[in-house]
């Protein structure tokens, strides 16, 4: 049986690397679109944020299934704020103990609803191993090491279990699993703990060395995300050669790519894109509290107070907010004040909340779309979804080719807004910000003249997804989406089993 690998690389933009690998550069990339296949675009959820794009591609499935909405977002159970974004103010604000609490135990144990396709692979009988990968939760009790300087944090357990696949790495948390002969060796504050790529790679290189790969095995490398958030997505994906030399020490361990392929089904993607933000932070950034001003705000990251109308859940280029007594006059309201800015994009809520029945609502500037599910008399997208629809689709920038419902710069738009305004936790308002713009709080971080994500558009959403050792018969979909990969790698391994 071919064993398969996922390598997840945050933030990988497909044309961008496309664009490198045709200059010349990236040569182990370029032997795998070679003898494989490379899609530039898989496309994103919505919103195209890390946590909960993570947690789709580690199901399969979208936020309303799977019960991650953002990296920002309202517990409407637990009545409290969620918060995974690295904005340093927001993090001290909350407690770094905290924060790292509910990044590695809350996010697996309180907030994911699906299962994972460790879950779903080692039920069915097969290993698995999870290096430095967040969405992490398997069967398989581990128990949690915490470093020195973790267990000084307020609010962080001494000690814990956790469950996960059978081979679980977790930075410096879970170093050396009892039954790999492999150890962490970039761990430590000076290596973020553990969770950064150098330690991924070693760990990846570890494992060929002593061929300790299970049949499925996921890693995440996390840096490109941050150099793109600092230097801008162009800038970021000039600096992908240490995962390319990754790339090529691993086909030499096994006697060359054809070998490699051989033995091993390769899928590589990412979780979102980003794009590119103004260098005025004044013009960047929509602070929500200037915006809207007939109701008031909570504080960021805070619970409600008494006087308190509107929650406000900042996801970089997109933004929920939850309103303690929602009624169709205040969703009028505050949807006019974000449209009054010129830096929005679009305002998208439930037509429900407006007593106009069943599915959607978007506006962008003057126009107006309302769309919904339908069983018949509809048109159909790209993925087989059925759809009816009232005013402009120029919203979306929605087109019938065809016969067939298709959009291009915020693509697969409907089914995107779906999977996250059904869940139970999305907020009754969604905004999405114009390219170069975030939305913010104080004192959330902006990421001027940098990179940013989130929003439907496709500068956001266009993750590539690069197949090589794929087994004859496994269906590859024409259009891949990020809820696909995990489905992708279960088909390899039940093909070929």
């Amino acid at each position: 049986m071919k064993r398969v690998i996922l390598f997840v690389i945050d933030a990988l933009t497909g044309p961008l690397l496309q664009e490198e690998m045709a200059n010349g550069r990236y040569p182990n990339f370029q032997k795998l679109q070679a003898a494989g296949k490379m899609f530039e675009q898989c496309v994103s959820i919505f919103p195209s944020i890390t946590h909960a794009a993570l947690t789709s591609i580690a199901t399969g499935q979208y936020p309303v299934q799977h019960g991650v909405v953002g990296s920002h977002w309202y517990d409407v159970d637990r009545e409290k704020v969620v918060y995974f974004s690295g904005s340093l103010g927001m993090v001290l604000q909350k407690g770094m103990g905290n924060f790292f609490r509910e990044f590695l135990l809350d996010l697996n144990n309180e907030h994911l609803e699906a299962l994972t396709i460790f879950q779903q692979l080692e039920r069915e009988g097969l290993d698995t191993a999870c290096i430095n990968f967040p969405l992490y939760r398997g069967d398989v009790e581990h128990k949690v090491n915490m470093p020195l300087l973790l267990k000084l944090l307020p609010g962080l357990p001494n000690d814990t279990v956790v469950k996960g696949p059978k081979k679980l790495i977790l930075g410096d948390l879970l170093t050396n699993p009892n039954d790999l002969d492999i150890e962490a060796s970039f761990t430590g504050v000076a290596h973020w703990f553990g969770f950064r790529d150098e330690n991924t790679i070693d760990l990846v290189l570890q494992l060929a060395k002593c061929d300790e790969f299970p049949n499925f095995t996921l890693a995440y490398f996390p840096e490109n995300d941050y150099r793109a958030h600092d230097h801008g997505p162009v800038e970021a994906h000039h600096h992908l050669d240490d995962l390319d030399d990754m790339l090529g020490e691993l086909f030499n361990i096994y006697g060359g790519i054809d070998s490699f392929l051989a033995q091993f089904a390769l899928v590589i993607t990412g979780d979102h894109s980003q794009s590119g933000t103004a260098e005025n932070s004044a013009e960047e950034g929509i602070n929500l509290q200037e915006v809207i001003a007939s109701h008031k705000m909570a504080k960021a990251g805070q619970p409600w107070c008494s006087e308190e109308e509107i929650m406000p859940c900042p996801n970089l280029r997109a933004s929920q907010l939850y309103f303690k007594n929602p009624t169709p006059t205040k969703i009028m309201d505050v949807t006019n004040e974000l449209l009054a800015d010129a830096r929005t994009d679009q305002v998208i809520y439930k037509a429900a909340f407006v007593d106009e029945g069943e599915g959607y609502i978007v506006h962008q500037g003057n126009q107006r779309l309302h769309f919904w599910r339908a069983l018949k008399e509809a048109t159909s997208d790209l993925y087989g979804n059925l759809w009816q629809w009232e005013g402009d689709l120029g919203v979306v920038d929605g087109r019938i080719q065809d016969d067939m419902l298709v959009f291009h710069d915020y693509p697969n738009a409907f089914e995107r807004i779906a999977g996250v305004l059904d869940a139970a936790d999305s907020g009754q308002i969604w905004s999405t910000a114009k390219l170069g713009h975030e939305i913010y709080v104080p004192p959330m971080k902006l990421y001027t003249n940098g990179g940013s994500h989130a929003s439907l558009h496709r500068l956001d959403s266009q993750p590539p997804l690069l197949l090589a050792g794929i087994p004859e018969g496994v269906p590859i979909p024409q259009y891949p989406r990020i809820v696909d990969v995990a489905p992708l790698c279960r088909a390899c391994l039940q093909q070929d089993g």
